[in-house]
């Protein structure tokens, strides 16, 4: 096989470094020959190239994609990212950077890893050093509060809270690498977590040049209709072949390790004994998915998803029971409770205890895919999804007191989607379309969603019964000024049983001016936008709503050398058709600044927040009436009132050359809301208002030494201290202010090799 242009333009790059050494070295022994002789080797070299290149076919005009060598992998930012499947991810187009490995928040960057393309002639990885990463964190704070002790959520006394977390990344043999990360928790304070000894995160991986496995927690993100969310359990992911990609995962899906093997009385309210209808711990689910997908150029691919979830219901202890009377053979519902002790003469209907929430048994199917064309600047991503999930109509006269379930479907005309009272399968179709185009100065983007009223996806965000088109365009009116435009559509009622359909529009329009003549560096963004709410058909007198919030705004942002000032300004007009006296006007006001500050090795980085929102709104003059009492006459028998939100915020980091760090922070939240007194209070005295508003100023200081001046060896000791005051407005009711001081200390040591 001849010569391809590629490899004699690497040797001769190659001949022409060492050419490049030997002159550096041309006063060292033999400069003159050696130099030379390499002169004589750069010709011969050359004029093979030369003739051998014309006899190349036009098909070898480049390396074969075989031949190139392979890649190195993406790092991701997140640890529960394990298996790189995000396919959906439109910042990712290109479908190679879905094999990402993961990595741990605040571990050692991790080196890419070699990834290999299928072709055996592709050069041998390097061989990378591994890393190890400890971290230990503890803290420890002496919490008081003073008033109405109630109404905080911070726990009093004195609590301990330690952190341990591991890291290592090492090579098995020439092209596997074998990964760990382990984080334990312990802690006696119950606000930071329920359990007192806690397993926070934790997986094994193993990878290779084809294939993934990882034992633990895991990022599973098949598509966006069918799996997308965190697990524990096993993920295995494997190259078939070039393009060819196969996932199969299997686990659970919790909200923390502890919930897998604890009763749920640990994760209870202190207040009170635990209550199984108001269990601390959601259902433990069990799940499982494939996907498998083909590649189809660059950024291009097609792929084929399934997704099971079922909650098992024995991770909840049962909440309710059933009760016959053997007589009239009516069934009631009941607490939990020895036995139908509550009705006398009544059985209890063996296995019908009941967990109280809901619970799933779900599969759903689908396709996704996604087009890149680069020529026309055109992509285009798409997925249509089945599903299936145990549910049923609830009964003639079914209500909460005889049956378990739901006794109206949150839906009208759709299934009660639970399978405590169900084993019947309930399918619907779910599909979502997007396309992205840029032609010349104008890129126009527009999505379309529908998820039918039975259509279901236990392992990925969706809502049922919504139909959603957006359409967006922006256009460089000049190198100065961009226009963006966007309008959005929703609604509900998709089978069209409900005699109302609630139908959402929000319209958007948008000027940004850069690069100013008076100020370069200024930018300027000023816009208006809407959201109206409509129900057209025949909505009921408590249905009906027709209301529409205009929203005029600008934005400057304002840098200055080391600063940056922001401004923001809004003003909402909310107007309500159906009842007029609730319409009302918003204005809110924000100033923002951020800077930072250098002074041979001092740095300081000062912040400082001003926000405001004045609300106003119609009351009326009768304080012992609603707003909406029909006896009100509007607007004669209403005036203007307004409730104010202040937001102030203002703080500093100060780093000094060696040793410490300062840090200050003050913040404040009051309003002022104009409320009428309690007529069961005054009832002699109907016009009578009272501020029902707030204030809670906050301070917090820490130092920070770092031991032997270094960054991962830290201690820090701070001071926090929080006023919550609440005005009384009725001399009746009891005081709800309470204050908050902490202090404490942390202690940071991080170990890297």
């Amino acid at each position: 096989m001849p010569p391809q242009p590629g490899v004699c333009a690497r040797l001769l790059w190659d001949l022409v470094s060492r050419v490049s050494l030997g002159v550096r070295n041309f006063r060292k022994a033999s400069g003159l020959r050696r130099l030379a002789s390499r002169g004589t080797l750069f010709s011969i070299l050359a004029v093979a190239c030369a003739l051998a290149s014309p006899a190349a076919p036009a098909s070898q005009a480049g390396p074969s994609k075989d031949d190139a060598p392979p890649k190195p992998t993406q790092t991701a930012d997140e640890t529960k990212q394990a298996v790189a499947t995000n396919s959906d991810d439109a910042k990712q187009p290109d479908s190679d950077k879905k094999d990402a490995a993961s990595q741990e928040p605040g571990a050692p960057p991790i080196p890419p890893t070699p990834r290999g393309t299928g072709s055996p002639r592709g050069p041998s990885p390097a061989t990378e050093p591994g890393q190890m990463y400890f971290e230990l964190r503890y803290n420890v704070d002496g919490t008081d509060i003073q008033g109405a002790q109630g109404r905080s959520f911070l726990h009093p006394g004195i609590n301990h809270t330690a952190e341990f977390s591991f890291f290592s990344n090492e090579q098995i043999g020439e092209h596997r690498r074998f990964e760990v990360l382990a984080i334990g928790r312990y802690t006696n304070n119950p606000q930071v977590d329920p359990e007192r000894n806690s397993l926070q995160r934790a997986y094994l991986r193993l990878q290779g040049p084809s294939f993934e496995v990882n034992l633990g927690d895991a990022l599973i993100n098949f598509s966006r209709l069918s799996f997308n969310q965190n697990i524990k359990g096993l993920t295995i992911a494997k190259k078939l072949r070039p393009g060819l990609k196969a996932i199969g995962t299997v686990g659970f899906f919790v909200d923390r390790w502890g919930s897998l093997y604890r009763d749920y009385t640990v994760f209870r309210d202190l207040t009170g004994p635990a209550n199984p209808l108001t269990p601390g711990k959601p259902y433990s689910r069990f799940v499982a998915g494939t996907r498998l997908e083909q590649s189809i150029g660059r950024g291009s691919w097609i792929a084929l998803n399934w997704s099971h979830g079922k909650d098992l219901q024995q991770s909840l202890p049962g909440a309710t029971l059933a009760c016959e009377d053997p007589i009239t053979g009516t069934i009631s519902i009941l607490p939990l409770n020895p036995g139908c002790v509550a009705i006398p003469g009544d059985v209890e209907i063996p296995g019908f205890r009941r967990p109280f929430p809901e619970a799933i048994n779900n599969d759903v199917v689908s396709a996704d895919t996604a087009v890149e064309y680069v020529p026309w600047h055109f992509g285009m991503r798409g997925e249509f999804a089945y599903s299936w999930t145990s549910g049923g109509t609830p009964p003639l006269g079914a209500d909460a007191s005889n049956f378990a379930c739901a006794p109206v479907p949150p839906i009208f005309g759709a299934a009660v989607l639970d399978s405590r009272c169900f084993t019947s399968q309930q399918g619907d179709w779910a599909g979502r379309v997007e396309a992205h185009e840029r032609i010349k100065r104008l890129t126009l983007r527009t999505d379309y969603a529908r998820y039918e009223p039975n259509f279901f996806s236990a392992n990925a965000r969706q809502i049922r019964d919504l139909q959603d088109f957006t359409v967006r365009g922006e256009y460089e009116l000049t190198r100065n000024i961009n226009v963006i435009g966007m309008w959005r559509r929703s609604n509900d009622n998709l089978n069209g049983q409900h005699n109302f359909t609630n139908v959402v529009r929000a319209p958007e329009g948008r000027l940004v001016f850069r690069d100013l003549p008076f100020y370069r560096r200024m930018s300027v963004e000023v816009g208006y936008r809407e959201r109206n709410l409509d129900t057209p058909g025949n909505p009921g007198p408590l249905d009906v709503q027709k209301r529409s919030t205009r929203i005029p705004f600008i934005s400057v942002i304002v840098p200055a050398r080391v600063a940056n000032i922001t401004f923001d300004y809004e003003h909402r007009h909310e107007m309500n058709a159906v009842t007029p006296q609730l319409s009302t006007d918003t204005d809110r006001f924000a100033i923002g600044y951020r800077a930072h500050y250098s002074w041979d090795r001092w740095e300081f980085s000062p912040t400082a927040r001003f926000e405001i929102e004045r609300l106003d709104k119609s009351t009326p003059l009768n304080a012992a009436l609603t707003p909406t009492d029909v006896t009100l006459l509007f607007p004669n028998d209403f005036f203007s009132a307004f409730d104010t939100n202040r937001t102030i915020q203002a703080g500093f980091v100060l780093d000094t050359p060696r040793y410490f760090r300062v840090e200050g922070l003050y913040k404040e939240f009051n309003g002022l809301a104009l409320s009428p007194l309690l007529a069961n209070s005054l009832p002699q005295t109907p016009f009578l208002y009272f501020n029902q508003g707030f204030k809670r100023p906050s301070w917090r200081g820490a130092l920070t030494y770092k031991i032997g001046n270094d960054e991962n060896r830290t201690i820090t000791f701070f001071y926090v201290r929080t006023n919550n005051f609440f005005p009384l407005g009725d001399p009746s009711a009891p005081n709800r202010s309470f204050r908050e001081t902490i202090i404490g200390g942390s202690i940071v040591i991080r170990i890297r090799r």
